[in-house]
């Protein structure tokens, strides 16, 4: 019997958008790292190397204050990662 609740695909990029949208809309900070918490732990179970090895530098990123434009492009970067086919060498 599986425990593991099931996981969709974009859960981590979702997460992290999210957070993203969250920042912009300057929400209270303690909302925005509930935020970040949950698309760090999400980060734990994508599958595309790519994608999140981008999206955990974008959760640094809102960690540290980035700017935005230097988001907006990583989160086109993992969007992209994530449409491809997997390659099946998901070497963590």
């Amino acid at each position: 019997m599986e425990t593991t609740p099931h996981r969709r695909s974009t859960e981590a990029w979702e997460l992290v958008a999210h957070a993203v949208d969250l920042r912009r809309r300057r929400v209270p900070h303690v909302t925005l790292l509930a935020a970040l918490d949950q698309a760090r732990r999400s980060l734990h179970h994508e599958p595309c190397r790519d994608a999140r090895r981008t999206l955990t530098w974008i959760v640094g990123a809102l960690e540290h204050g980035e700017p935005d434009a230097g988001i907006d492009a990583a989160l086109r970067a993992a969007a992209h990662d994530l449409a491809k086919p997997p390659s099946g060498d998901d070497a963590r």
